[in-house]
């Protein structure tokens, strides 16, 4: 037989044995033992499932409450309101997505959204009670012991791509040095960064980096070694082994990562003027609108044109020191306003006396200019001295393990710590 649905559905039923029956049909009871029959069966039909998921790719121009009712949700404030603790839908994003869940019988109206925050959290609005409540799925991971060596061969960039880093993996490790190192004109091709630090995983999978531990450059002949340590009331920072912090009141550079076009020289040749001329700044070489970050905290005292500069910010900070960034596109701060350092203060540009998108950025100490990128930078804080000894106790394990390292970045199984 051949069901509905085109399949041969065959059942074997064995004859009843007839040995207790006075011999009856003795003959023949082996024989109809081995009888089989063919039964049709009819298959239950699947039925549609209740729920489907869609995707609403968020548009230029538009707003949450011109989307929620497409999909039958119509108590959009009360939505905003349930979301506020994590994030402000009223400010979503052009090319982002709002994930909905829809519900058949209820002419497909929305009983679940679900917007992505970041890597790990997604905000889940729950619709299908009389008022909205949200929360946040977080992913969970696994944490696994893991130590890496990056050798840079040619950009950072791209050699820690090849060791299987990330974008915000390398702005970290590159951060902790960042008051000791300018990555823009100090990096030199063979540095080599070890690391040691969580790495974290999801279906036995890796995913990324997890908290740094500690960290270790060596550049040009230097080595800086840097260690986390969480303090009693809860705060963290960067000690260098001796128990210095590796945060100093400046940064070397303003920009994250540029090429330095121009160093700081007595007598340079100036390209418009055609005649020697002092720079007393570098010049950092960079697309237009590139972000230009504060070195270091004070308060804004010239933000406007300034002739062959362009627009033109300088920052006044404690103990004498003065900082300037010219050519700019565009300030994202005011005159009289109070800055932090790493704050971003201005766009970079091609305005003024300039022959090509670029920064030129000046570092004053006490009425005189200075090499940015040479000058000893001051350090601030230091290990506290009822804490020395857990650092050191802490310092002196991550210390041996960094120098236990494999050269060639060759590290042992990681061991699993905390996860599932």
């Amino acid at each position: 037989m051949v069901s509905s649905l085109g399949v041969a559905v065959m059942v074997m039923v064995p004859w009843p044995s007839w040995s207790g029956m006075d011999g009856m049909f003795q003959g023949n009871a082996a024989a109809m033992s081995a009888s089989d029959v063919l039964v049709e069966v009819a298959p239950e039909p699947e039925p549609d499932p209740r729920f489907r998921d869609v995707s609403h790719r968020i548009r230029k121009g538009q707003a949450l409450g011109s989307i929620l009712p497409e999909y039958g949700v119509h108590q959009v404030d009360a939505v905003v309101e349930a979301a506020a603790p994590w994030v402000d839908l009223t400010s979503i994003w052009a090319g982002k997505d709002l994930h909905f869940t829809l519900d058949r019988e209820s002419e497909d109206r929305a009983v679940f959204l679900r917007y992505v925050l970041d890597e790990d959290r997604t905000l889940v609005v729950d619709l299908s009670g009389e008022s909205p409540s949200a929360g946040i799925e977080e992913v969970v991971y696994a944490h696994m012991a893991g130590q890496r060596v990056l050798t840079v061969e040619g950009s950072l960039w791209q050699s820690a791509v090849n060791a299987g880093l990330r974008p915000a993996d390398i702005m970290r490790i590159a951060n902790v040095f960042r008051f000791d190192v300018d990555f823009n004109t100090e990096l030199q091709a063979g540095a080599r960064f070890s690391v040691i630090g969580d790495d974290l995983y999801s279906g036995g999978e890796y995913v990324k980096m997890g908290e740094l531990q500690a960290v270790r450059l060596e550049n040009k002949g230097q080595v800086f070694t840097a260690i986390h340590f969480v303090h009693a009331d809860g705060k963290d920072g960067w000690y260098h082994p001796d128990g210095t912090a590796a945060k100093k009141p400046f940064l070397r550079s303003p920009l994250d990562f540029a090429r330095v076009t121009s160093n700081f020289n007595g007598g340079r040749y100036h390209p418009v003027l055609k005649k020697k001329r002092k720079h007393l700044g570098t010049d950092f070489g960079c697309p237009s609108g590139t972000p230009v970050k504060a070195t270091g905290a004070g308060v804004v005292t010239v933000a406007k044109k300034h002739g062959g500069h362009g627009n033109h910010l300088v920052i006044k900070h404690a103990g004498g020191r003065i900082t300037k960034y010219s050519h700019l596109s565009s300030f994202k701060v005011k005159k009289g306003q109070k800055v932090e350092q790493g704050q971003v203060v201005a766009l970079s540009g091609n305005t003024g006396m300039s022959t090509g998108p670029h920064l030129h950025y000046e570092l004053h100490m006490n009425g005189k200019a200075v090499d940015a990128m040479k000058v000893e930078l001051p350090t601030t804080d230091t290990m506290p001295v009822a804490e020395r000894t857990a650092f050191n106790a802490q310092r002196d394990v991550l210390v041996a393990q960094l120098d236990a390292m494999d050269p060639d970045g060759e590290a042992a199984a990681p061991a699993l710590v905390d996860g599932e």
